[in-house]
């Protein structure tokens, strides 16, 4: 029985963190971060990435345990969610997207309020929902459906304590990747760091884009039933 358990527990790590680190995307959205925070000092910078950590942690262990409840109090759906919160994903890529060349290297002042006030902005939008957009929200949900249909409440509870590892391991990831994005961008040089941003904006802005589609797709779906 006590090896029945621990598999659960040691299953359920694993599976929720390789599940979420796809839709995280921790190190695509280190540098899209790291271009917003353009001449945030370095230890304003550090604790911007702990706080933008520990925020996903807690915005995903809620929606873990009372996700689905809070939805349906309101009358939200995926969908819904996934258009709202696949198009501010879409809007923030765009923007990134088409700054001047200067502005990766920090000469402009389109993020200028973030360079005072960066902690204002650690849970919008730099957690929700560019680091845990819609698609992480939904990936959650789904691990919660997922640790819900075990046996018993016994067994439900240690898949979800499992899952709560998974998702702490994640929430670590991301502040690393974004602690130390910088340096890696060192490494890459000015030209290598605007070819990052650029690609990864490019793709944020695809991934809002699809997180967006595949809401309007379901809604469709729905009424052609």
């Amino acid at each position: 029985m006590l090896l029945d358990h621990l598999n659960i527990f040691l299953t359920a790590i694993p599976f929720s963190y390789m599940a979420l680190f796809p839709v995280l995307n921790p190190l695509g959205c280190a540098f899209i971060i790291l271009a917003m925070c353009r001449g945030v000092p370095e230890p304003l910078y550090n604790q911007l990435c702990r706080r933008i950590a520990i925020n996903t942690f807690i915005l995903l262990f809620v929606i873990l345990f009372v996700g689905t409840y809070i939805l349906a109090f309101f009358g939200i759906t995926i969908p819904i969610v996934q258009i709202g919160g696949g198009s501010v994903v879409a809007y923030i890529g765009w923007r990134l997207l088409n700054q001047s060349s200067d502005t990766t290297s920090g000469s402009t002042d389109t993020f200028a309020n973030m360079k005072k006030n960066a902690l204002d902005f650690a849970f919008y939008p730099m957690t929700m929902p560019l680091t845990a957009g819609p698609g992480c929200m939904a990936v959650t949900l789904t691990i919660s459906a997922h640790e819900t249909t075990r046996q018993s409440l016994h067994t439900t509870l240690i898949g979800q304590a499992g899952a709560v590892m998974g998702i702490l391991l994640a929430s670590i990831t991301i502040y690393f990747c974004y602690r130390y994005a910088e340096k890696i961008t060192h490494r890459l040089g000015e030209n290598g760091t605007r070819v990052i941003v650029r690609l990864s904006a490019f793709l944020n802005f695809c991934i809002g884009l699809q997180i967006t589609w595949h809401g309007f797709e379901t809604l469709l779906g729905k009424l052609v039933q």
